[in-house]
């Protein structure tokens, strides 16, 4: 760390859990998951180790703290709003922004709720949970059908948003004519269909493609409350 760069750091006094966790995730955003250990994050605040542990006592209570950050920004659904898939849709497509702008980190999201109860997930997801449970009940659903409904709805945004961020990469353009050219080698007599549908592959579309799966998932859900 430069001269300069230790300039710009709060004074001692200053330093908090937030200001910890907001170098942690910078630290992800800008080199990735792997990048981010105790020592490289005290030395990114110019810090000695053990003042990490003031504020999270492990690195896996720090990954959730991360994931929890991230989803800190997340809109609550209106659990007035009569239109459950309206609201869900919202709340889907905010799910999938987060992620977007913290690509490196996306796997938190699919991966911290194990640290919960019940695995639920991190306590800002459960204020999300809690939102969405009432929602689906103004909607006519029970607790159980709701919860379900729920469960099926972060099942398809966790796995979307970790499909997608995979897609993305630093040079789009190189990746796709490599992917393309890999295709089109195949042999067509074991890949019929891959050889020959480079641009479907290549073209995705991560809106349309959640998009779709809201669609197919809401359509299955506007059963369960008559069953």
């Amino acid at each position: 760390m430069t001269p300069s760069d230790r300039s710009n750091q709060p004074p001692r006094d200053k330093i908090d859990r937030e200001y910890v966790v907001s170098a942690a995730l910078a630290i992800i955003d800008g080199t990735g998951l792997d990048s981010l250990t105790i020592r490289s994050l005290a030395v990114s605040i110019d810090r000695d180790p053990m003042t990490i542990y003031r504020y999270v006592p492990t690195k896996e209570a720090l990954l959730d703290s991360v994931a929890d950050s991230i989803l800190g920004g997340l809109v609550a659904v209106d659990e007035t709003d009569t239109d459950w898939r309206r609201q869900l849709t919202i709340f889907a497509r905010h799910y999938r922004e987060l992620a977007l702008e913290h690509p490196r980190a996306a796997v938190l999201l699919a991966t911290r709720p194990r640290a919960t109860p019940l695995g639920l997930g991190t306590t800002r997801s459960l204020v999300s949970l809690e939102g969405i449970l009432g929602l689906l009940a103004t909607g006519g659903f029970t607790v159980p059908e709701a919860l379900s409904a729920y469960r099926l709805l972060m099942s398809l945004l966790r796995g979307h948003v970790l499909s997608e961020t995979q897609e993305t990469t630093d040079h789009p353009d190189e990746t796709g004519d490599r992917l393309s050219l890999a295709l089109r080698r195949l042999p067509i007599g074991d890949f019929p269909i891959m050889s020959v549908i480079p641009p479907l592959i290549t073209e995705y579309d991560g809106a349309h493609e959640l998009n779709r799966g809201l669609d197919v998932l809401f359509n299955g859900l506007r059963h369960i409350p008559n069953t």
